[in-house]
């Protein structure tokens, strides 16, 4: 009789566990739901770029105030940078970096302000000069004039970047206009001497293209923007383009089959992307996260982020496994005229740990409201997301990450 109760138990074992399978497998497939989180905001009247220092102990922001001269009743502008305790909501540092008339244009490009990875150096962008500053003291370690006409203003700085890991260089994308191309070049952080450049003779970068480098330094990588987003790209098109940082050669130009925009680029000579289209494009299937080899121009593995896919921004933690991404949504606007055919549905951000492709956590809706997308940047460890936009009226926000 041993025999037969041994197998009605076992029988009666599977009945019981099937359904606790059947359970954890609704629970994997069902979505993750979002954690609330919380948020420090920073009131800055002025404010127009941010970043956040890599130890995620401050945040560096750059201000635009404008003053009437007592003496001649007339309004004047000052750039500034500051530096803010955001869990204590206190300014401690704060610089002028130029002072020039109020009816001088401002323009998108202006306000870029980026820590290099040991937080040693600030980077900050006026619109006119590249200060390059010491962290701390907001001392001036140099000035880089990059030669861009005042007015009119085709040509424009789309981006800055510097290695992680060796900050000596500063790598600065430029866009002529019109679709004409643009340019990275290096300069030294020391001296403001230019160091090297590459020039693309065809191209929007302006419209999303992005530079990053391989943490040590020897490599760097730039997204190309040969189509305006929207337009189909040609299936021959090459994207995305690895440059030695030494010898100035190019190493590898990829073919990303869609339109790429941000970039990140590991520590183990992987790059990874995002598109530069718009959300309302992204029906065609461009919505995912690819990993490149970085050497043989190899595609490893793709991270799906439907049904919005991720755009504008994409950052890494310091040890290559958290990976930050906007993920917001939006439709076409029926204005033809416009010169952002998008309007802004709701912004949230979203971070994958990067290894295994899953999803660590999506933010709650991004508030107050925005027209235009929101700029994240995330720390070295991977626990704090600034989130900032181009606008003298929207506060600067910290999120913390479990």
């Amino acid at each position: 009789m041993v025999l037969p109760i041994t197998i009605l138990a076992l029988t009666l074992g599977i009945c019981f566990v099937a359904p606790a399978h059947a359970q954890n497998a609704r629970r994997a497939r069902a979505p993750l739901k979002e954690k609330t989180m919380r948020v420090h905001s920073l009131r800055v009247p002025g404010q127009w770029g941010a970043d956040i220092s890599p130890d995620g102990s401050s945040v560096a922001v750059a201000v635009l105030r404008k003053v009437v001269a007592p003496e001649t009743n007339n309004e004047e502008a000052f750039v500034d940078v500051e530096i803010w305790d955001f869990r204590a909501n206190k300014r401690m540092a704060q610089r002028t970096l130029e002072h020039r008339p109020a009816s001088a244009p401002v323009t998108a490009e202006w306000g870029q302000v980026r820590y290099s990875g040991d937080g040693r150096v600030l980077l900050v962008y006026d619109g006119e000069l590249l200060s390059v500053l010491q962290a701390d003291t907001l001392e001036e370690i140099t000035r880089i004039d990059l030669g861009l006409p005042a007015w009119p203003r085709d040509s424009q700085v789309v981006d800055l970047a510097m290695p992680r890991e060796a900050a000596r260089e500063v790598a600065v994308l430029l866009s002529w206009g019109g679709g004409r191309g643009g340019a990275v070049r290096l300069y030294d952080l020391q001296t403001g001497a230019l160091g090297r450049q590459w020039e693309f003779d065809h191209g929007y970068p302006e419209l999303g293209a992005r530079v990053a480098w391989k943490p040590d330094g020897r490599k760097l990588a730039v997204s190309l923007l040969p189509v305006v987003p929207g337009v189909q790209l040609p299936k021959d098109e090459k994207t995305l383009q690895v440059m030695d940082a030494e010898s100035g050669k190019i190493l590898a130009r990829i073919n990303t089959g869609y339109l790429a925009g941000p970039i990140c680029f590991t520590a183990d000579d992987k790059l990874v992307t995002a598109t530069a289209e718009s959300a309302w494009a992204l029906v065609l299937g461009t919505h995912k996260i690819k990993i490149w080899n970085a050497t043989s121009e190899r595609l490893l593995r793709e991270i799906e982020s439907a049904p919005s896919g991720v755009r504008e921004s994409l950052a890494l933690s310091a040890d290559g496994k958290r990976l930050l991404g906007y993920v917001g949504s939006e439709k076409a606007t029926l204005n033809l005229g416009a010169s952002d055919p998008t309007e802004i549905l709701e912004q949230k951000f979203r971070l994958w740990d990067l290894p295994s492709g899953r999803i660590v956590t999506t933010s709650p809706k991004i508030l107050p409201p925005a027209d235009k997308r929101a700029q994240l940047r995330l720390n070295a460890k991977g626990d704090f997301v600034l989130v900032f936009w181009n606008s003298v009226d929207k506060p600067v926000l910290v999120y913390e990450i479990e």
